[in-house]
């Protein structure tokens, strides 16, 4: 078994990295499919025009909010003393 010797600023640099892409991943592909969705279905229909990727986001924005504020999805954070 071979074992690799990594220096602390590597590892450091190589997990941000890692973690900003799945980060990226989980923001910018639900932006892409609401954008792809939308100007898919508004060519079709005709009534409606295409979005851009900025309003994308901010449609992605509003039903996240929407969803909080109904209470469907609950953010909790406590704190506490370590005794």
């Amino acid at each position: 078994m071979h074992s690799f010797h990594i220096n602390p600023f590597a590892a450091a640099v190589l997990l941000s990295a890692l973690f900003m892409g799945v980060l990226g991943v989980l923001v910018i592909a639900p932006i892409a499919c609401i954008e792809m969705t939308w100007n898919f279905f508004a060519t079709h229909l005709g009534a409606m025009p295409a979005i851009s990727p900025w309003q994308a986001m901010l449609l992605y924005l509003a039903v996240a909010c929407i969803v909080y504020l109904f209470g469907w999805v609950q953010i909790e954070i406590k704190t506490g003393t370590v005794e």
